[in-house]
């Protein structure tokens, strides 16, 4: 079979990750990539040598024939790319957010509807290893009927804040901040977790290092660098979810959840431990290691994006009956719910009050 012909819109996480990841798999050849900012001559430098080069990405969808393009530029361009790359009948891998508020996705996803290809996010995080047993022991009901999800991370980003300008990700109209970042990628995990989606939620965005100034640089903020949210998931399970980024020294990741049975302790996406009212056992998670010839930073997101990689292959050969390994692939319906979660939180912000989720199309 030929293989899956790729093109990359986005030089950055594009050219650093999605690129060096589709070419360890046999089933895929990226084609070409496109900047958005960034110049032919900048691009020569990141790995790209064996690909066509566009300065412009509707070059490259107009002049390649391509299987699949991926998507990895600032959320506010999500929408207009994807339609363009619908348009021309090509499948997408999209990252997330898959767009920039439900307008957007809402359009992107009818527009997938009606063009006989298929869409995919990047939410890569549910496919890592650890993310896969905890998903395997709540459906086990290793803790029982679960009762209430604490979700939580802090981060050590208090210097990079206040060190240099961050960019399109200061601003919330190009689609910044951690509830976009970091925000969708808990969302979709509680949600794929529990196989239930999130009926209510009340949540505050804070900017808690609004400028920057200094070397000879100036930047207002108004994207979330933290964001705290409660709330039920349409069987009633509550949840309370908070990430703080800029934190001198943050203490990483924290999953609990506490079921009629006991409790599943998840620690920085390594370490899983569950009580059923005694002491903690650890639980076994598989190794999964990145090649050693794989650069960083594409090494870093090796466990998940390579799954995520192998699952869209076996969706683009296999036949609409044969769903076998793309259970777990997110799809842009997964995208634009995750999406109307997000809206209903900054609207809960905005407005000081408990929004519900309505997820009719």
């Amino acid at each position: 079979m030929a293989k899956i012909r790729v093109g990359v819109i986005g030089t950055g996480f594009g050219a650093s990750v999605h690129v060096p990841i589709f070419a360890l798999h046999e089933g895929f050849e990226v084609k070409s990539a496109a900047s958005v900012h960034r110049g032919i001559t900048e691009m020569k430098g990141r790995g790209l040598a064996a690909a066509t080069l566009y300065p412009d990405w509707r070059q490259m969808l107009e002049q390649e024939n391509l299987d699949l393009v991926t998507i990895a530029s600032a959320p506010d361009r999500h929408c207009e790319m994807a339609l363009a790359a619908l348009q021309q009948g090509v499948n997408i891998l999209c990252e997330k957010p898959l767009g920039h508020s439900a307008d957007q996705t809402r359009r992107m996803l009818h527009a997938l509807d009606h063009s006989g290809v298929q869409g995919f996010v990047n939410f890569q995080w549910r496919l890592t290893p650890v993310r896969q047993r905890i998903k395997e022991l709540l459906r086990q009901k290793a803790v029982g009927e679960i009762q209430h999800i604490k979700y939580q991370g802090s981060f050590s980003g208090y210097q990079s804040l206040i060190s240099a300008p961050r960019g399109w990700e200061a601003r919330r109209s190009s689609g910044g901040g951690m509830l976009y970042a970091i925000g969708s990628h808990m969302i979709d995990s509680l949600m794929w977790w529990m196989e239930e989606r999130i009926a209510t939620v009340y949540a505050e965005l804070n900017t808690h290092v609004p400028r920057y100034e200094g070397n000879n640089a100036f930047e207002i903020r108004d994207a979330d660098d933290a964001f705290t949210a409660i709330g039920q998931l349409e069987n009633g399970v509550s949840f309370a979810m908070d990430l703080f980024y800029p934190a001198v020294q943050g203490n990483g990741w924290l999953l609990e959840v506490f079921g009629t049975r006991g409790t599943l302790h998840m620690k920085n996406d390594r370490e899983i431990s569950i009580s059923n009212g005694g002491d903690y056992r650890e639980v076994a998670v598989p190794d999964c290691h990145p090649p050693e010839s794989l650069p960083s930073p594409a090494s870093l997101y090796y466990n998940g994006f390579s799954q995520m990689v192998e699952g869209i292959y076996r969706a683009l050969t296999k036949t609409k009956t044969d769903t076998s390994g793309q259970r777990d692939v997110p799809t842009f319906l997964e995208g634009h719910q995750v999406q109307l979660v997000m809206d209903a939180m900054l609207l809960s912000s905005t407005e000081g009050r408990r929004v519900s989720v309505d997820y009719s199309l």
